[in-house]
């Protein structure tokens, strides 16, 4: 088993776009608004994150991620350590 070292924090109010230094495929986001968060990874892949749950998954390779939001997140990727 190949182990994944978290990097490329990334945390914000409102919306955002974070552009990452190649491919990422993991992706972990903390919504710690009161309002849904919805965030597209990559082109097609749009997931909507209720106030106070976590993503983390394990998703279709990805380059960045947009997150439209009015409250406040806070998240990260996965890669090979």
């Amino acid at each position: 088993m190949i182990m994944k070292r978290a990097r490329d924090f990334f945390y914000g109010t409102g919306n955002m776009t974070k552009k990452f230094t190649g491919e990422r495929e993991e992706l972990v986001v903390i919504n710690d608004g009161s309002a849904d968060l919805t965030f597209t990874a990559g082109k097609y892949t749009t997931w909507i994150v209720k106030p106070g749950e976590v993503f983390d998954e394990r998703i279709t390779e990805f380059e960045s991620i947009t997150i439209t939001s009015t409250g406040s997140y806070r998240g990260y990727v996965r890669k090979d350590a």
